[in-house]
């Protein structure tokens, strides 16, 4: 390959070089002195370019030039609008931003549940006041614990929940009652996932309704089936079911509404046979405050044994609305506080279908949850 490049004879060796090449040579001082001039009217016209480029930069844009002050101590409310363009600095805090991951989240992600076999425990106290000197006043105490396995996921679990519920009434004038009113329960409750939106909550539980004064346990076998479906996922669930209670005078109760969400601050349970209107009033890591106004019915049946030692059922209704206070924890813990007004109560025996109806009254609940 390289045989076939030509080879140029050197100019130096050359018999024929013409003169004006060799003047060319001869003359190498004046050519560098050319070189330096024009090195120096292009450094020249650089710097008058550079020149005219800061001149025409010394008058700073308006939207530089008047940018507000920061002042930590300034209040950021009430917030006015500044005719002209504005920078979005912090002294605007509807626009100022942080990265997003420096800042905490907007709301924190709370678990109603913790994860593990052990799942909650919880002890409500509800105290029904008399309704004048000698009316029906109850103190109620529930203890319940919730455990929790796979089946066969931890999306579609099994939760086995057993309670111990104590009533103790104050007979009044109009009744005589037990001291005491028992209720041992034990709630299975299976809640099986239809694809990404559906969910059942499925259950049966036995309990043990009576103050064992007789022969008669007070036994009894009650359930649930309830489908729940995310018509708009976090914000918008409808719940449609039957509850089965399977009480002396009622055995069926339906089960359906609306659970709406419309912000993180605001819970809605549009819910039959119990309502809550929940709003958040303060949250942070790992806690949140709700104020809330809840609604539904109360009472039991029990199996007794009257003054005359003869077997009866007694049967104690009403209807409540509280309102409530709750401090909420991660993983289901927390306690609250409730207030209410207690209405529609009747007291009635299987031997005696004609109801005892005593007068409204109040109550007051305390609940802890570990």
């Amino acid at each position: 390959m390289l045989s076939e490049v030509p080879m140029v004879p050197s100019l130096r060796n050359s018999p024929t070089r013409p003169a004006a090449t060799r003047r060319s040579v001869s003359t190498r001082p004046d050519q560098g002195c050319r070189v330096a001039r024009w090195l120096r009217v292009a450094v020249l016209a650089l710097a008058a370019l550079l020149q005219a480029s800061r001149d025409s930069r010394s008058q700073q844009p308006e939207i530089i030039r008047h940018l507000p002050p920061v002042d930590a101590t300034e209040t950021l409310l009430p917030w006015t609008a500044v005719d002209g363009p504005q920078a979005l600095l912090a002294s605007d805090p509807r626009e100022f931003r942080v990265p997003e991951e420096v800042l905490p989240a907007e709301s924190p992600a709370l678990t109603s549940h913790k994860n593990g076999f052990f799942q909650k425990i919880s002890f409500t106290a509800t105290e029904i006041f008399p309704d004048g000197g000698d009316g029906l006043g109850i103190f109620e105490t529930e203890l319940f614990a919730a455990f929790a396995l796979p089946a066969p996921t931890t999306d579609m679990p099994l939760v086995i929940v057993p309670a111990l519920d104590m009533q103790f009434p104050n007979s009044p004038s109009c009744a005589a009652l037990p001291g005491t009113l028992y209720g041992p329960n034990l709630d299975l409750i299976w809640m099986p996932r239809f694809g990404s939106r559906l969910q059942g909550i499925l259950s049966v539980g036995a309990g043990w309704y009576s103050d064992f004064q007789g022969e008669d346990d007070g036994f009894r076998l009650t359930g649930r089936a309830i489908a729940r479906y995310d018509w708009t996922p976090d914000r918008v669930q409808l719940v449609l079911g039957v509850l089965y209670i399977n009480r002396h005078d009622t055995k069926l109760i339906p089960a359906a509404g609306v659970v709406w969400k419309p912000s993180d601050d605001l819970n809605f349970e549009l819910v039959f046979p119990q309502t809550k209107l929940a709003r958040r009033l303060t949250w942070g890591p790992g806690f949140e405050n709700w104020l809330y106004l809840a609604g539904g019915f109360g009472g039991n049946s029990w199996s007794i044994v009257d003054v005359a030692g003869d077997p009866d059922v007694l049967i104690l209704r009403d209807w409540r609305i509280m309102l409530g206070w709750e401090l909420k924890r991660d993983g289901g813990a927390g306690f609250r506080l409730e207030g209410g007004y207690v209405f529609s109560r009747e007291i009635e025996f299987a031997s005696q279908p004609i109801p005892f109806c005593p007068d409204d009254t109040l109550l007051a609940r305390g609940v802890i949850a570990f």
